[in-house]
């Protein structure tokens, strides 16, 4: 695993004044929006003016750059295609960090070091202070010893984004990141102390994780530890290995089973409201929600509309299959589906697919869908081939959201998952263990 990317212009005293920078595009992020957007065009523009006045030669591989940005491209190309050019424009605005940041990290990857610890810990700093922040925001501290208090604090954080204008989905994705940071560092430490740090750091992220209730981020998480683990399993094939990495799965697995088990959250709720619909049964509470005294509305536990949302998006799928409708065009045909399918609900919500392959398949067809499906695999080869293991376990917990959300349409998604994929895709990783 690269835990330092080494490159060629090592020329920074005492503070890395460039990872640090680097590292605030990432961190701001679950902070706020707007002074993320700031941060990354401060951070652009100085390494831009930096890299000129040294007369530093900006080096681009066409290849690389071409993979790393390909999702921007053809975004860009599509709008050839589309008839609602304000929505299409909208959107390649949004999706600009998917060309900005592979041009950035070409060029710090030709002229500068990089140091990774610097945007790793940093990131997992900004989303535990943001997680207190979610926490100090809705407590109240004389209750904080009543059980069942707990219970409607945990139903509260299913809705943080009612509450603090951050998706859970989104939110959760960046918890599980953090708890592969943490399992990383716990695998590369040489030390027990360090290990016993870096292992509580991973229950703590997996356990806010949890209180989120934000299914597929939380199951991609898992997964994704557990492929690495059972890897690396096989590969060491010593009994102490596999005694520490089992252990430490095991207890998460537990963690998981106590929490659908004893309180009270969406992902038992969904389970039930999909088991109920597939029976063609009404959708029913299977919690006495009132007990807990709520303020917050539990609309999005009582809709269970994925099932009708993904009909309609593959019937359009359908219709348009080669080349899809365009870049701008996707909502206004998704509203004129969902009204023709009886879901008026959903058409005057503006929902989008939940489901990052359909949405490309609408927007491209099966042509844009196949060279963006190119590019994803350039980087689990890039990935794979540099045992970097920590991009591949990003790589699939970002892949396991799309399947139920639209990961790669929102800032918080579009930032977190180009900074982090060009971070590691045009680096030279080495491998080397944690700074003594």
């Amino acid at each position: 695993m690269s835990n330092t990317l080494y490159l060629k212009y090592p020329k920074l005293r005492k503070i890395d004044y460039l990872s640090l920078s680097a590292a605030l595009c990432l961190a701001t992020l679950p902070i706020n929006i707007k002074l993320n957007t700031q941060v990354i065009l401060i951070f652009s523009l100085a390494l831009l003016v930096f890299t000129l006045i040294n007369k530093r030669r900006i080096l681009i591989k066409p290849k690389e750059f071409l993979a790393g940005s390909t999702v921007f491209i053809v975004a860009l190309i599509w709008l050839l295609f589309t008839s609602n050019h304000a929505s299409g424009f909208s959107y390649i605005e949004r999706s600009s960090s998917a060309l900005l940041f592979p041009f950035l990290f070409s060029i710090i990857y030709n002229q500068y070091k990089l140091n990774i610890h610097y945007i790793l810990v940093l990131f997992m700093i900004s989303c535990f202070l943001r997680y207190v922040f979610f926490l100090y925001g809705i407590i109240e501290f004389e209750l904080v010893f009543i059980y069942d208090y707990w219970k409607e604090i945990l139903i509260q954080f299913n809705q943080l984004f009612k509450l603090h204008a951050i998706h859970p989905s989104y939110f959760s994705m960046f918890l599980g990141f953090c708890s592969m940071i943490c399992y990383n560092y716990f695998v590369i430490s040489k030390t027990a102390l360090r290990r016993g740090f870096w292992i509580v750091g991973l229950l703590v992220f997996l356990v806010f994780n949890l209180s989120l209730a934000s299914k597929m981020p939380i199951a991609a998480t898992l997964l994704s530890l557990v492929s690495i683990a059972v890897i690396q399993i096989i590969r060491k094939s010593n009994r102490k290995g596999i005694i520490k990495i089992g252990s430490m799965l095991f207890l998460g697995f537990l963690l998981m089973v106590l929490f659908l088990k004893e309180v009270p959250n969406s992902i038992s709720q969904d389970l039930n409201n999909y088991y109920n619909i597939l029976k063609g049964e009404e959708i029913e509470d299977i919690y006495d929600y009132n007990q807990y005294g709520i303020n917050s509305s539990l609309d999005t536990w009582e809709k269970t509309n994925r099932i009708h949302i993904w009909k309609s998006s593959l019937e359009i799928v359908k219709e348009n299959f080669l080349i899809g409708v365009g870049t701008g065009d996707i909502k206004d045909e998704l509203n004129n589906k969902f009204r023709m399918d009886s879901q008026e609900y959903l058409a005057t919500k503006d929902t989008n697919s939940h489901n990052q392959i359909l949405d490309y398949l609408i927007k491209y067809g099966i042509i844009g869908f196949v060279i963006i499906c190119i590019a994803f695999f350039a980087y689990y080869k890039n990935a794979w081939n540099n045992n970097n293991q920590l991009f591949l376990m990003f790589l699939v917990l970002c892949c396991l959201c799309m399947l139920t959300e639209n990961i790669l349409n929102r800032q918080y998604g579009i930032v977190f998952f180009f900074f982090v994929n060009s971070m590691f895709f045009f680096s030279k990783p080495i491998v080397k263990t944690l700074p003594k």
